[in-house]
């Protein structure tokens, strides 16, 4: 189960809940979209959804499918704005539930990404979601010195509060795991184009070069003005590089305890031995007789799944990395959508003899040995640390490091501490992926094409952790991590390797 963004590498709603998702005509910016254009692109996208997306159906019913479908034809009888489009289509693969399937700002073509998203718009701050609220939780230039654990009420006259209830049925999860939509509405998000800003940008465009402010800190609400920033300027302000790591990893020892946090498994393009990394870590835990280690991946959307060389070096025999069977919706793409259809792999376009079926249901299992993105069996390596571990996870875990939260739960190989992961028991779609273009409006989505099935029925839910520890405004305020805090107890203590659970 991997991460979506890859490019690098290379029941239906109420009819009145889906029509408020459907965005207004609007002509200020830029050219429209003609309906002829709009058309053939639904057409495209629908199609390559019903013969290639293997878990369409796993929460939206054909009948909800067909209804988005004719939906969208009708919303596309006038034209609009691209921005409009990329909406509409939005909120079409937010109906999926579906975490892999959606708009992916990172792939799109560049003409389209200045066009939706590049202007120099970008909030000033940090932010996080506690109970609806934003939270900040970083100043990033905004000349008032926002503290840590200040509320933003509202922006440019709008209650942050609106602000997310309008975001909200444009972003993806899997299943009905809602606070994978929370996690992705903050600012910093795991990938260069965080959601928020995109959707910002689209629902509430900024008509200048500053955003009036109205926040709360301590019951006192004060108004002030933000100079806005550009995308480069705030990712550079957001940015803590490692001198040990291109991917802000590292390795720190505090006491008798190792901290080794992975912000992204996303490391596709680097020479950087990651694999390296990592062993040398664990030997440095060894070297020092250290009681445990902390392995930090909250905020970790995915990537390779770097979390099979961690559970090599925690095992003394070979070990059954997924309980999840693979399978997929065809053998070879039909030829009317291979024009549409890129990818890093050409395998993914005829699955050959790899393609075990179909069966009644019209699926293919499919096993691809060697595959790096699928890790059937890990095998022991190096010397072996047998200390504790703690494992800090949160919504954003909704790809590989999902896997790796569940399979470090199900073999207790280590203790999980936060808040529940994203991704779905239910069994989540990823492994390898088409980027269907467009090219009506030059827009390309996100397509998986591996579903992973539990062996046994599972809850809609994500992964809970073993201990619950929860971020709250008065820890914002005062700097405390709660999470760390309970896995370096966990991690220092001397006692049985697993807590009694």
């Amino acid at each position: 189960m991997t991460h979506l963004d890859r490019r690098r590498f290379l029941t239906a709603a109420s009819c009145l809940a889906a029509t408020a998702m459907l965005p207004a005509p609007a002509k200020a910016n830029g050219e429209l979209v003609s309906p002829a254009a709009m058309r053939v692109d639904i057409g495209i996208l629908f199609d390559a959804y019903a013969s290639l997306h293997p878990g369409l159906y796993r929460y939206l019913t054909p009948a909800g499918f067909h209804w988005e479908r004719q939906r969208l034809d009708r919303w596309a009888a006038t034209p609009h704005t691209l921005g409009d489009f990329y909406l509409a289509l939005s909120a079409f693969t937010a109906s999926v539930r579906c975490g892999h399937s959606f708009l992916n700002p990172a792939n799109q073509t560049q003409a389209v990404a200045t066009t939706l998203f590049g202007k120099p718009d970008r909030l000033p701050f940090a932010f996080t979601w506690l109970d609806r609220r934003m939270i900040v939780t970083a100043d990033l230039g905004s000349g008032h010195s926002l503290s840590a654990g200040s509320e933003i009420v509202a922006i440019d006259g709008i209650r942050s509060r609106d602000m997310l209830a309008k975001m909200l049925p444009y972003t993806r999860t899997d299943g009905s795991n809602d606070g994978r939509k929370m996690a992705d509405l903050g600012i910093p998000g795991d990938a260069d184009q965080p959601m928020f800003d995109v959707l910002r940008a689209l629902l509430f465009p900024s008509s200048g070069t500053s955003a009036r402010i109205l926040t709360r800190v301590n019951e006192r609400t004060v108004a002030i003005t933000c100079p806005l920033l550009t995308a480069a300027t705030r990712d550079a302000a957001l940015r803590n590089p490692s001198k040990s790591s291109p991917y802000g990893w590292t390795f720190k020892v505090r006491g008798n305890v190792g901290i080794l946090t992975m912000p992204t498994w996303a490391v596709f393009h680097e020479k950087w031995d990651w694999q390296g990394f990592i062993d040398t870590s664990v030997d440095t835990a060894i070297d020092r007789t250290l009681s445990g280690i902390v392995i930090v991946v909250r905020d970790n959307g995915g990537g390779l799944d770097c979390g099979a060389a961690i559970v090599a070096r925690l095992i003394a025999a070979p070990l059954s990395g997924d309980a999840y069977s693979r399978h997929v919706r065809y053998r070879k793409i039909p030829d009317r959508l291979a024009p549409h259809l890129k990818t890093w792999d050409r395998g993914f376009k005829d699955w050959g003899a790899s393609a075990i079926g179909p069966d009644a249901a019209g699926f293919y299992t499919v096993a691809r040995p060697g595959d790096a993105s699928d890790t059937d069996t890990i095998q022991p390596k190096g010397r072996r640390f047998a200390g504790k571990v703690a494992v800090l996870v949160g919504p954003k875990n909704a790809s590989a490091t999902f896997g790796f939260a569940d399979l470090m739960q199900r073999h207790r190989l280590g203790t999980l501490i936060g808040e529940q992961t994203g991704g779905n028991r239910r069994g989540i779609n990823g492994g390898a992926f088409f980027f269907v273009g467009l090219p009506g409006s030059g827009i390309e989505v996100d397509l998986p094409l591996i579903a992973y099935w539990p062996e046994t029925p599972q809850p809609d839910a994500g992964v809970m952790p073993d201990f619950t520890a929860t971020s709250r405004v008065g820890d914002i305020q005062a700097g405390r991590d709660a999470a760390l805090a309970r896995a370096l107890g966990v991690a220092s203590s001397r006692t049985s390797r697993f807590p009694d659970w």
